[in-house]
C-alpha cells in the first residue's frame, strides 16, 4: 500500500513518466490509425502541439501520422532516421512521418503503405520545398501545420501548389529551346557538301577485263545451331518496397 502511494506521488510530481506520456497522441476509433507528436527538440509550445494534433487527425482516415523533432540524429541521414522511426512506431502499416532534424537542419517526409501511393517521393519533395522557409524562420508550427495540411489535401484527392516544379520546368523548356536554336543555326551555317551520288558521277573510271575465267573447285557446309536456353524473369529477393519520401534543408 505504501509502495503504491509512493509510485502515485512520483507520477503526479513528474518523476516517473507513464508509457506514451512523452507524446501527444490521438487514435481514430473507426480506422484504428494513430497520430503522434514527439517533440524531443522542443520546437513547439504545448498549445501548438495541441493545435497541430487536431490538424493531424484528418490523416488518420487514411493511415498513421507522426510529427517528430530531434536534436540528435544517430543515423547517417535524416532519410534513414525518419524511415526507421516510421517502422518503429507503426510497423509496416500505412503511415507518414514529418521530421524536423535540428542536428542536420533538414526537413523530411517519409511515407509507407497506402499513404505512399499518394504522398510519393515527388510530392514529399514538393511539400518540403513549400514549407522549408518557415523552418528557416524558426516558425516550426506553421511549417508542420502547412505540411500536414498539404498531405491531407492530397489524400483527399485535391491539388497543392508546386511552384518549384513549375519554375524548374520553365528553365528546362528555355534550355531545350536554346539548344534547338543552336543546332539549327549550326546546320544552316555549314557549307553545302556534295552528295555521294554526285561524287561518284563526277569520277571518270575505265576498267578493262581480259580473259575473265572462274573455276568452281569445292564447297563447304557450316552448321550453326540455335541457342535453346530459356530466359526467365524473377524477383530480386530481400527487403520490402512501398516506402519513400523527400526533404529539404532549412
Amino acid at each position: 500500500m505504501r509502495k503504491g502511494c509512493f509510485v502515485l506521488i512520483l507520477v503526479i510530481t513528474g518523476l516517473i513518466v507513464p508509457a506514451n506520456f512523452f507524446a501527444n497522441s490521438y487514435e481514430n476509433k473507426d480506422t484504428g490509425y494513430t497520430a503522434y507528436i514527439i517533440d524531443d527538440a522542443d520546437v513547439l509550445s504545448q498549445s501548438e502541439e495541441a493545435d497541430l494534433l487536431e490538424e493531424m487527425k484528418f490523416i488518420t482516415e487514411h493511415g498513421n501520422a507522426a510529427f517528430v523533432s530531434v536534436n540528435d540524429n544517430p543515423a547517417y541521414s535524416t532519410k534513414e532516421y525518419a524511415r526507421s522511426l516510421c517502422e518503429d512506431y507503426f510497423g509496416y502499416e500505412s503511415a507518414t512521418v514529418f521530421m524536423v532534424d535540428m542536428e542536420n537542419r533538414y526537413l523530411w517526409i517519409y511515407s509507407q503503405g497506402s499513404i505512399y501511393n499518394t504522398i510519393t517521393n515527388d510530392y514529399a519533395q514538393t511539400i518540403t520545398d513549400n514549407v522549408y522557409t518557415y523552418a528557416s524562420d524558426e516558425d516550426y508550427y506553421k511549417c508542420a501545420s502547412i505540411a500536414f495540411e498539404q498531405i491531407t489535401r492530397l489524400l483527399d484527392g485535391k491539388w497543392i501548389a508546386q511552384p518549384m516544379k513549375y519554375i524548374s520546368n520553365a528553365f528546362l523548356a528555355v534550355a531545350i529551346a536554346l539548344l534547338i536554336n543552336y543546332f539549327v543555326v549550326m546546320m544552316l551555317s555549314r557549307s553545302k557538301k556534295a552528295t555521294a551520288s554526285q561524287l561518284i558521277n563526277g569520277i571518270y573510271s575505265k576498267v578493262d577485263i581480259n580473259n575473265a575465267r572462274a573455276d568452281f573447285t569445292h564447297q563447304t557446309k557450316r552448321y550453326s545451331p540455335q541457342s535453346s536456353g530459356s530466359g526467365g524473369s524473377g524477383r530480386s529477393g530481400g527487403g520490402r518496397s512501398g516506402g519513400g519520401g523527400g526533404g529539404h534543408k532549412f
